[in-house]
C-alpha cells in the first residue's frame, strides 16, 4: 500500500503549521509588559528582604486601661486622678497609653469586668507595632513611676530570676503546676496571684498571634455566659485546662506588680507578702467595692505616699 507523501520541499504541507503557536513569547514584544513585570518583582523582593517597617515613633510597650465611670463611687476627681497617674508614668519611659470605657465594649448580660478582655485586643490594633500591653486595674496606683517594665519585668534575664516554676496554676492544691524548664524568651503572659487565685487584675501580655487566641479563646462566650462565680477572673482557669497556653505562662510573685494595700480583710492579713510596702511598684485595691469599703477613700489614702517623676 502507497500513502500520499508531501511535495519535496514545501515545508508547509501541514494544516497545523499555519496555526503553530509563535516561538517568540507575545510578553517579550510589548515592552510596557516586560517593564511592569520587573516593578512587580522589585516590589515583592523589597517586602520579603524589609518587611512592614516599624514606625520610629512606635511605643515598645502600651499601657491599658479601661475606666468604670457610671460606678456611684467614681467621682470625677477619682477618676481624673487615675488618668493622670498612668499619663505620668507612660510619658516618663515612653510608653503608649490606651484608654477606654466599660460602655465601649457591650459584653451583654455579664459582669463588667470582661470588658478588659477585648480592651487589650482592641489596643493591639491601634498600637500594632508595640510589644507588650500592661493592663492594669482602674483601682490601683503606680507607686513607683521610676521602675520601667523592661527593668523590673519583662527583660528576659530579669523575668527569667521571677518566674515562679512547679508551683499550682490555681492555689493552693490545683494537680496542675507550671512548667519547669520555660525560658523567660518564650513567655508571652505575665501575672501573679494571691490568695483566692490567678489576679488578672495587673498582667502582661505580648503581642503576637499566641496572645490575640488566648484572648479570643478566654473571650468566647461559652466561658462568658457560663456565669462564673467570679467571671473572667474564674474563666482564667482555662490557662490549666490547655497545655498551649500555659507553655507561655508566667507566675510571679504578687508583690511585683500586684500588691494589696494594708489587709482590711482577715484573708488578705494572712498573706503578708502580697502586702504593699514602700517602694513597691503597685498598689492595687482590689475587692474596694465590697460592702465596708471604698474604692475612692483607700486610693486618696495613698495617693500622697506615691513617688513621682519629674
Amino acid at each position: 500500500m502507497h500513502f500520499a507523501l508531501p511535495t519535496r520541499g514545501n515545508s508547509r504541507s501541514s494544516p497545523f503549521l499555519n496555526n503553530s503557536v509563535s516561538r517568540k513569547y507575545p510578553i517579550f514584544r510589548k515592552p510596557i509588559y516586560a517593564i511592569v513585570l520587573v516593578v512587580v518583582i522589585i516590589f515583592l523582593l523589597v517586602r520579603t528582604f524589609t518587611g512592614d517597617s516599624i514606625p520610629a515613633d512606635a511605643p515598645h510597650t502600651v499601657l491599658v486601661l479601661v475606666l468604670n465611670r457610671t460606678s456611684t463611687t467614681a467621682t470625677d476627681s477619682y477618676i481624673d486622678k487615675v488618668i493622670e497617674n498612668r499619663q505620668e508614668y507612660a510619658r516618663a519611659h515612653g510608653y503608649g497609653l490606651f484608654i477606654k470605657n466599660v460602655g465601649d465594649y457591650p459584653t451583654g448580660n455579664v459582669p463588667q469586668g470582661w470588658a478588659r478582655i477585648p480592651a487589650i485586643r482592641h489596643a493591639m490594633t491601634e498600637f500594632k507595632y508595640s510589644e507588650y500591653f500592661w493592663y492594669l486595674d482602674q483601682n490601683a496606683i503606680i507607686m513607683n513611676p521610676a521602675l520601667s517594665l523592661e527593668e523590673h519585668i519583662t527583660n528576659p534575664a530579669r523575668l527569667n530570676t521571677l518566674i515562679r516554676r512547679d508551683v499550682p496554676v490555681v492555689p493552693p492544691e490545683s494537680v496542675i503546676k507550671t512548667y519547669k524548664h520555660v525560658p523567660a524568651e518564650r513567655i508571652h503572659f505575665i501575672l501573679s496571684q494571691d490568695h483566692e487565685g490567678l489576679q488578672p487584675g495587673s498582667m502582661i501580655i505580648r503581642a503576637g498571634e499566641w496572645s490575640k487566641y488566648l484572648l479570643d479563646a478566654w473571650y468566647d462566650p461559652m466561658f462568658r455566659f457560663y456565669n462564673f462565680q467570679k467571671a473572667e477572673t474564674h474563666a482564667l482557669h482555662i490557662v490549666q485546662w490547655h497545655p498551649t497556653i500555659l507553655t507561655k505562662l508566667a507566675l510571679i510573685p504578687q508583690k511585683i506588680m500586684n500588691s494589696y494595700p494594708t489587709p482590711i480583710e482577715s484573708k488578705l492579713a494572712e498573706s503578708g507578702d502580697a502586702i504593699y510596702e514602700k517602694g513597691d511598684f503597685v498598689v492595687h485595691f482590689h475587692n474596694c467595692w465590697n460592702p465596708g469599703r471604698s474604692c475612692e477613700k483607700e486610693f486618696m489614702a495613698y495617693w500622697n505616699k506615691r513617688s513621682t517623676v519629674s
